[in-house]
């Protein structure tokens, strides 16, 4: 028999679970805090803005009450954007009934430079358990049913089995990881990246400096990650390099055709007609931040953050990076 599931979320990544746990047998209730959304999902089964195309099925519940969805689930999954992470944490807590949560939310907390377990730890009951699902999933193709894979990383052995057994579908693999801070910053560092890998595209510099750049760019992933206590094997799994070659090389990446923008279009029209989030900007301030406070050096980050908040030329960035002093690889 499946469980009952409360999906904090319906953009893309949250339609795309509620599509797979339905269609597997759970009994699946879909939030989303926007009035316009939910009425547009009421109207059509489908969220038309952020992620067209795919049909949300009828047995899936909606709502715009936190309560219900809330109090009558067995797991709540947490697919919000990074930036409203905390605050839907908050209105969660009053009907919060103990039951395990599984962060779906790829990011870093700009202010703080949390990631979003250290941020549901925070404001969460004490004793919430939990657990981070991350790894190469673009929504559309693993909502189209293409092989897929992702990790779910939890300290508790009990509950990774069971989120294993919940996710775990014939075209959708999934692997258990202990290192939740590797999984999470895996999953954020790498739409800094993917940023400067759309900048090389815009800019048509060919794939040397491409891979040139992933490679560097992955060790300061690995740096940074270990600096901050995470396993350096993390970030040569799933979380780590399979999410940074997916976002930096998809047509369908946000960070990617972002960075590619910044060449190619007026950004600032490019943001106003998004209609979807571009994690990697408040990760690059937080990364950017975090270099500072384990007074790393982390070139591709300066340089990818000098872009985008301080009128950085993406091509005088480059020369800069290319005229450094070179170093044992």
């Amino acid at each position: 028999m499946g469980k009952k599931i409360g999906i904090i979320g319906a953009g893309g990544w949250g339609i795309t679970l509620s599509i797979l746990l339905e269609n597997a047998g759970n009994k699946v209730t879909l939030w989303d805090p926007l009035e316009e959304i939910y009425m547009l999902m009421c109207r059509e089964r489908e969220n038309s803005v952020y992620f067209p195309g795919f049909k949300i099925p009828l047995p899936v519940f909606l709502t715009q009450s936190v309560e219900k969805v809330s109090e009558n689930a067995e797991l709540l999954i947490l697919a919000v954007r990074s930036v409203f992470f905390r605050d839907t944490i908050k209105k969660i807590m009053p009907f919060y009934k103990g039951q395990p949560l599984v962060i779906a939310t790829k990011g870093m907390e700009i202010k703080s430079g949390m990631r979003m377990s250290e941020v549901l730890k925070e404001e969460a009951q004490t004793g919430t358990v939990f657990g981070v699902l991350s790894g190469p999933t673009i929504a559309r193709e693993v909502a189209s049913g293409k092989p897929s894979a992702a990790v779910i990383a939890t300290e508790n052995s009990r509950l990774a089995n069971s989120f294993q057994n919940l996710f775990d579908r014939k075209t959708f693999r999934i692997y258990r990881s202990a290192d939740i801070k590797g999984v999470e910053i895996g999953g954020s560092f790498k739409n800094v990246l993917a940023i400067g890998a759309g900048i090389i595209d815009g800019l048509a510099l060919g794939i040397n400096t491409k891979s040139a750049y992933l490679a560097r760019g992955l060790n300061e992933m690995i740096n940074i990650g270990c600096a901050l206590g995470a396993s350096e094997k993390t970030f040569r799994g799933l979380s780590g390099i399979g999410d940074l070659i997916t976002t930096s090389f998809s047509k369908d990446s946000r960070n990617r055709s972002f960075g590619e923008a910044i060449i190619k279009t007026d950004i600032e029209n490019y943001l106003q007609k998004s209609k979807t989030v571009i994690e990697g900007i408040p990760a690059a301030k937080a990364f950017y931040k975090l270099r500072k406070k384990v007074c790393m050096e982390m070139p591709i980050t300066k340089a990818v953050y000098n872009i985008i908040y301080s009128n950085g030329k993406p091509l005088e960035e480059i020369e800069e990076l290319m005229s450094r002093k070179l170093k044992e690889e």
